[in-house]
């Protein structure tokens, strides 16, 4: 398969290194081939041994297959870099990356490993095909660059695989040993050519064919299994001590890190302090049921049921409590792990600024800052027991986003709470049907105060080869309590403004939701003309002055003073705020069931009602027209004056939505899927916005980006596109985004 054999114009160094070496004198060992093959097969016997139980129940997998699973994950380690042994690759390290490479060294792997597919033949015909396949799509995609997205821009007409090294001799010895292989002292190094008649782009070409295996769902989730420990147990060894004994017991110390029933039980009785748990949280306490949903209308203590049913399952397990939005993670954050005594880390993409600039938020734990400092941000999730974190963070590994990807050694072995399940986007959902599907045996709670037919329906259906879903109600007496009063005030809005005063002048709070940030902004605007004292909020402020507006409005209904809040859709969840009065524009049913939960909230039993008043909206955007005509039909079941109660809005709910026979698909993912294709970025679990994430250039300068990012609708013009971006973010022109900290911003047209 060579063009040509010891090629003697292409020297080989006398060492052959993995990493750039902090001298490039003396390397020392975790940064030679050798060494670091060494370490990240000791990181990954290790991830084998921890995780292959957790593995095994999630899967619902025969005990032999997870044997199998084991060796291919050990397999994927020991070849993982035998690709690195090329002259490209080699010069890049000692000349400071000058050297650009012909071919990623993951493929020239996987095309050794077939150059020694005689050597290997004892080796793989002990196991069945899924097992070389698993080890082939992990060396080929475990830096997430199969197929190549830069094959067609690489220059060179071939590559020299030091075949007859040394070091490459000593690394084909690490599995010998453990295979009792013959040995490979008769290897001479190679050239291959790799223009596309010579032999080894040819086998890359024809490389998935080979594999193109009928793969059972089981195989499907062991092979993606292997290639998701090999990434975290490469990420481990490329950045940990050199002494694999040293790696085995850092790994271990962070990975048992597991957290005791009492312990959240402790979380449970300082939120509640000595009121007596409700017979739905007790319910949840008690039931041993894999998979729950929890329907209670809101501020009724799901949450507090939520983390007595992980008490019941934590043994030997993590928790990750996955919330929709990062506000509403930041907010679940803090309200319920202040002060424990174990550690908790607060994952999403803001996460670090949120404990920077929220005041009520608990300090980092000694191992995530010491992973930051070492640069190992992407392992923070290990040595914590408790996640509080966006969906994303875990669905987002069914489409290879490295953080759920390195995660996983922590959520394999953990509980789930999903909140707000109705509040995400179709695909979102979509993927937590997969998840459900895929993992079994992963105990999984989920949440929502109201569930339309077609997601209950889902749930139902995929739960089937979980063993069913129990489905645990909130109490009785809240949910039938007489809470509001609801009037269609259409387009009446005069008459809405004469309630709103009325309300402020008697010291009330009100809260005015509407569909846009430019329909707030108009009654914002109405607001101060009439001499009142409105606080906006939206999502288009500058995050750390987000952050800001947030405080400011649940500190507003907290305070002895009038209040009157005028925000858009961020308001609808897990803002913990009682209004008097309501004010909303007609959206989606569960949307406004969600709305109104923030309306006469706090008593179970409330002495009176209160109005929730609706007005129709200039235009169905953010929606569609169908959700809005429904929308109308509810509202006109329920606002006749008569007090309401939870229930009858979710009575009304059921009975316009009883004709729904919607069929919600459940989404293909890369992970499972795609198993030869490892890219990431290439699907998104969200739907595509009409928004894009600028930071002024008025704000350069006076710290983290992030801090300063405005999520803006996409300007009617292309010309953004050309501007400068900073990371992920376009740097807006100076004066194109008129902002003020108290309405936020909007694009200056001029």
């Amino acid at each position: 398969m060579a063009s040509s054999s010891d090629d003697k114009s292409q020297p080989a160094p006398t060492i052959l290194l993995a990493k750039k070496p902090r001298d490039a004198t003396a390397a020392v060992q975790e940064e030679t081939l050798v060494g670091h093959t060494k370490i990240v097969c000791t990181a990954a016997e290790t991830l084998g041994d921890m995780l292959a139980e957790y593995v095994k129940v999630a899967g619902d997998v025969p005990e032999e297959g997870i044997k199998l699973w084991k060796e291919a994950l050990w397999l994927s380690a020991w070849m993982h870099d035998w690709g690195k042994a090329n002259d490209h690759f080699q010069a890049m390290l000692l000349n400071g990356g000058m050297q650009r490479q012909s071919i990623r060294h993951e493929l020239l792997g996987v095309f050794l490993m077939e150059s020694l597919s005689d050597w290997l033949e004892s080796v793989w015909s002990k196991y069945p095909g899924w097992v070389k396949a698993a080890v082939v799509f992990a060396v080929a995609g475990h830096h997430l660059k199969y197929p190549d997205p830069y094959a067609s821009l690489r220059e060179g007409t071939s590559v020299t695989a030091f075949k007859g090294h040394n070091d490459f001799e000593a690394l084909l010895s690490i599995g010998a040993k453990r295979y009792s292989l013959c040995s490979t002292r008769q290897c001479k190094n190679e050239t291959y050519g790799l223009l596309s008649s010579d032999s080894l782009p040819k086998y890359l070409k024809r490389l998935p064919r080979l594999f193109d295996f009928d793969f059972t769902d089981t195989e499907k989730y062991l092979i993606a299994s292997v290639k998701t420990a090999l990434m975290a147990a490469d990420l481990a060894g490329s950045a940990l001590p050199s002494y694999t004994k040293e790696v085995a017991m850092w790994v271990r110390d962070r990975l048992g890190q597991t957290i005791e029933a009492q312990q959240l039980e402790a979380v449970v009785k300082a939120k509640i302090g000595g009121r007596a748990m409700l017979p739905f949280q007790q319910e949840a306490a008690q039931t041993d049921d894999n998979t729950v949903l929890i329907e209670a209308g809101c501020g009724s203590g799901k949450t507090i049921a939520a983390y007595l049913w992980a008490a019941r399952h934590i043994k030997g397990r993590r928790l990750f409590f996955c919330y929709p939005t990062t506000g509403t993670a930041s907010e679940g954050f803090s309200g319920y792990l202040h002060d424990p005594d174990f550690d908790a880390i607060l994952v999403h993409s803001r996460a670090q600024i949120d404990y920077r600039l929220l005041e009520n938020m608990p300090s980092p734990g000694h191992e995530e800052s010491e992973l930051r400092e070492s640069r190992l941000e992407a392992l923070e999730t290990w040595p914590a027991p408790v996640t509080v974190c966006t969906a994303h963070t875990v669905l987002g590994t069914l489409e290879n986003v490295r953080r759920g990807i390195y995660a996983w050694p922590s959520f394999v072995r953990a509980v789930f709470i999903f909140d707000e399940v109705h509040a995400f986007s179709n695909r979102l959902f979509s993927y937590l049907l997969r998840f459900l599907k895929d993992f079994p045996g992963v105990p999984v709670l989920m949440m929502t105060a109201t569930l339309p037919k077609e997601r209950r329906s889902a749930i139902e259906e995929v739960c089937r080869g979980r063993g069913g879903v129990l489905t645990i109600h909130g109490p009785a007496e809240r949910e039938a309590a007489m809470r509001y009063t609801l009037e269609d005030r259409a387009t009446d809005v005069a008459s809405v403004w004469d309630t709103v005063m009325g309300v402020y002048k008697r010291g009330g709070k009100i809260l005015w939701v509407c569909n846009t940030v430019k329909g707030a902004m108009e009654v914002f605007d109405q607001a101060e003309s009439l001499g009142l004292k409105p606080e906006a909020y939206h999502s288009r402020y500058r995050y750390c002055d987000r952050l800001k507006r947030q405080r400011t409005v649940i500190d507003g209904f907290r305070s002895p003073e009038s209040m009157f809040a005028i925000t858009t859709q961020v308001a609808e969840m897990s803002l913990d705020l009682s209004a008097d009065l309501l004010v909303t524009e007609y959206a989606p049913i569960a949307a406004m069931i969600q709305r109104m939960g923030r309306l006469n909230r706090f008593d179970t039993i409330p002495e009176s009602t209160c109005p929730a008043i609706f007005v129709r909206p200039k235009k169905a955007a953010p929606y569609e027209e169908e959700e809005v005509a429904l929308a109308t039909r509810w509202i006109a079941r329920l606002a006749d004056g008569k007090p309401k109660s939870q229930g009858d809005l979710a009575e009304a709910f059921l009975r316009i939505d009883e004709q729904n026979t919607t069929v919600l698909p459940i989404e293909r993912c890369e992970w499972l899927d795609g198993l030869w294709y490892s890219q990431r970025d290439q699907r998104a679990i969200e739907e595509a916005g009409y928004t894009v994430e600028v930071v002024r250039t008025e704000d350069l300068g006076h710290g983290d980006l992030a801090e300063f990012v405005i999520p803006m609708p996409i300007p009617p013009d292309d010309s953004w596109r050309e501007w400068r971006k900073v990371g992920r973010y376009f740097i807006v022109p100076q004066g194109r985004i008129n902002y003020d900290e108290r309405r936020g911003g909007n694009w200056n047209h001029r």
